[in-house]
C-alpha cells in the first residue's frame, strides 16, 4: 500500500523567517493596539497592571508546559527524517504530545489551586480571578505547543504564522466583549474577561493545527535519503525527548522566572525609592508597556530562532558541520537586517509611537530600544547551541543573566534618582554577560567563530541613512497638520515618515550590498521578479 505523502513542503531558512515574522509583527501590532483600548477599560496603567501581572504569572506556568517539549518535538522529528525514519518522527511526536497533555492538566489544577496565595504574594490581589479563568489555557497550548512543533520540525512555518494571527484575532475580539460585559462588576472581573479571550483564541488556534496536521500526512524524506527503520523501544524515545527538553525547558523558565521576580519586586522597590504605592503600581505598568513594545521587534528574532533550530538540528544529524556553521552565520544577517532598524526606529520615534498608542512616558523605550539587539543575538545564539546539542551551556548562561538582571533591580530601582530606569540597565547587562559567554562557548566546544561585525554593519548605515529624511519628515508634517488636531497630524505624519524610513532602508541595503539578490530569492523569488532584481 503506498504511502500519502506530505501535504506541506519544507521551506528554506529564510523563507520560515519571512512567514513567521509576517505573522509575528501581525499579532504583535494587533495586540499593542489592544494595549490602549484595555488600559482604558481598566483605568489606566494602575489598574492594566493588574492584568499584566495575572498574565506574567500565567506565562511563567505555561512555559514550563511549553518551551522544552515543542522544540525537543522539532528538533526530534527533523534529526529522524533527516536520517530516513519517517515511523519514529511520528512515534516521537505522538508520545510528546502525550507527555504535553499530562504536563498541562497538572499545572492547570496546580495554577488553579494557588491562584489566590499567588497573586497576593505579587501585590495585585485582584489578579486571582484572572489567573483563574486563564489556567485551562496551560492545557490548550500545551497541545497546541506539540502540534506545532510537529509541523516545524518539518521545517513548514505556514501552520504555526496561520494559527497564530487567527488566534490573536479571536483573543482580542472576545476579550474586547468579555470587559465590556463584565467591566460593571469592577476590575477583577474585567482581567477575568481579558482572560477568557486569550482561551478562546488559543482553542481556535489548536483547531486551525489539527487540521494542518491531518493535510500533512506523511512526510516526504529529503532528496537523496533513503528509508530506514528502527525499532526503538519506548524508553529510547522518552530518553531523547528529555534530554532535549529539560535544559530547553529550564532555560526558557529562568527566562520568565526573571519576569515574575520583576512582578514580586520592581512595585516594592520604587515605593523604596520614594514613590507612593499609586505611582509606583502606574511607573511598574509604564515598564510593562515598553516591553510590550520591544515585544513586537523581538517577535522578529523568535521567528527567526523557530526557522533556524531545525535546519541547523538537520545539518548536524547529518554531519554537515560547515554547512551548519555557514547557516548559523546567515541567520545572524537576517536577525540584524530585521532587528536594528526596529530598534532605531522605536529609540528615535519613541516619542510619536507613544502619542499614536496614547501610551505615557516614552523615555523608558527610548532607552531600552537598543536591548532588541542583544536580546535578538543572546536568543539566536542560544538557538543555535540548542541545535547543535550545547543545551545545558545555553541553559546555565541565561540563568547568570537573569540572575545578575534580578540583583541589580533590587539594588539600583530603590535608588530615588535611577528608580524605574535601574531596571533599564539591568536588562542590558543580563543580555550582555550571557552574549559574551554564549560565544566563547561556541568557539570552544564547536569550534564556531559567528561574526558579528559586518552583518551588523550594513544595517547600522541603513538606519542611520533613514533618518536623515524621515526624522525632519515627520516634524515637518507634524507642523503642516496642525490644524487636524495632535492625535491626526502625530498619526499621519509618523506613518509617512516610517513608510519614507523604510523604503530608504530597503535601497540604502541594496546600495551597500547588505542586502544581495539572493537574500530576497531566498525570502521570496517572486518578490525578487517583483522587484525586477
Amino acid at each position: 500500500m503506498q504511502k500519502r505523502r506530505s501535504g506541506i513542503s519544507a521551506q528554506s531558512m529564510a523563507r520560515g523567517f519571512a512567514i513567521l515574522s509576517v505573522a509575528s509583527i501581525a499579532v504583535k501590532v494587533m495586540s499593542l493596539l489592544f494595549v490602549p483600548i484595555l488600559r482604558k477599560l481598566m483605568g489606566g496603567s494602575a489598574g492594566y497592571q493588574v492584568y499584566t501581572s495575572a498574565n506574567q504569572i500565567y506565562a511563567f506556568v505555561y512555559v514550563i508546559a511549553t518551551a522544552g517539549l515543542p522544540v525537543a518535538i522539532s528538533k526530534t522529528v527533523t534529526e529522524f527524517i533527516s536520517t530516513g525514519d519517517r515511523k519514529a518522527a511520528g512515534r516521537s511526536f505522538r508520545l510528546a504530545r502525550t507527555v504535553l497533555a499530562t504536563i498541562g492538566v497538572a499545572l492547570m489544577l496546580l495554577l488553579i489551586f494557588l491562584a489566590k496565595p499567588i497573586a497576593r504574594a505579587s501585590g495585585y490581589e485582584e489578579a486571582w480571578l484572572g489567573i483563574v479563568v486563564i489556567a485551562p489555557n496551560i492545557l490548550v497550548c500545551a497541545i497546541l505547543s506539540a502540534y506545532r512543533g510537529y509541523l516545524q520540525g518539518l521545517k513548514n512555518m505556514t501552520p504555526t504564522a496561520v494559527s497564530q494571527v487567527i488566534e490573536q484575532i479571536v483573543h482580542l475580539l472576545v476579550a474586547i466583549v468579555a470587559v465590556l460585559i463584565l467591566r460593571s462588576k469592577g476590575l477583577m472581573w474585567s482581567v477575568a474577561g481579558a482572560s477568557f479571550g486569550t482561551v478562546a483564541g488559543s482553542v481556535t488556534a489548536l483547531a486551525i493545527v489539527i487540521y494542518y496536521y491531518i493535510k500533512a500526512g506523511t512526510p516526504s524524506l529529503p532528496e537523496g535519503t533513503e528509508e530506514t527503520h528502527n525499532n526503538y523501544p519506548t524508553k529510547y524515545y522518552l530518553r531523547l525527548i528529555a534530554r532535549y527538553s529539560i535544559p530547553i525547558t529550564l532555560s526558557a523558565a529562568i527566562q520568565y522566572g526573571g519576569t515574575i521576580i520583576d512582578v514580586f519586586i520592581v512595585k516594592s522597590r520604587l515605593m523604596a525609592s520614594g514613590l507612593s504605592e499609586s505611582e509606583a503600581a502606574s511607573m511598574h505598568g509604564d515598564l510593562s508597556v515598553a516591553r510590550q513594545l520591544i515585544n513586537v521587534p523581538a517577535a522578529l528574532v523568535t521567528a527567526l530562532c523557530v526557522s533556524v533550530l531545525p535546519i541547523i538540528a538537520g545539518l548536524h544529524a547529518e554531519g554537515k558541520r560547515a554547512e551548519a556553521s555557514k547557516k548559523a552565520q546567515e541567520s545572524f544577517k537576517l536577525c540584524f537586517i530585521a532587528a536594528v532598524p526596529c530598534s532605531v526606529a522605536l529609540m528615535v520615534f519613541a516619542d510619536p509611537i507613544y502619542g499614536v498608542l496614547d501610551f505615557d512616558t516614552p523615555l523608558i523605550m527610548t532607552t531600552m530600544a537598543m536591548s532588541v539587539v542583544f536580546m535578538g543575538i543572546v536568543h539566536l545564539q542560544s538557538s543555535i547551541m540548542q541545535s547543535i546539542n550545547l543545551l545545558y551551556q545555553s541553559t546555565i548562561f541565561v540563568g547568570v543573566g537573569v540572575l545578575l538582571k534580578a540583583i541589580l533591580n533590587y539594588v539600583l530601582i530603590g535608588i530615588p534618582g535611577l528608580n524605574i530606569y535601574g531596571a533599564v540597565i539591568a536588562t542590558y547587562v543580563s543580555y550582555i554577560v550571557p552574549m559574551i559567554l554564549n560565544a566563547i562557548a561556541l568557539l570552544k566546544k564547536r569550534k564556531l567563530r559567528i561574526n558579528l561585525f559586518e552583518p551588523l554593519l550594513y544595517p547600522t548605515i541603513a538606519s542611520t541613512v533613514m533618518l536623515i529624511p524621515s526624522f525632519p519628515l515627520y516634524f515637518l508634517l507634524r507642523r503642516i497638520l496642525k490644524f487636524a488636531g495632535y492625535y491626526a497630524s502625530n498619526l499621519i505624519a509618523f506613518g509617512l515618515a516610517a513608510i519614507v524610513a523604510v523604503v530608504v532602508y530597503y535601497l540604502t541595503m541594496r546600495f551597500t550590498g547588505g542586502l544581495t539578490r539572493e537574500d530576497l530569492e531566498s525570502i521570496s523569488p517572486k518578490l525578487a521578479r517583483k522587484l525586477k532584481l
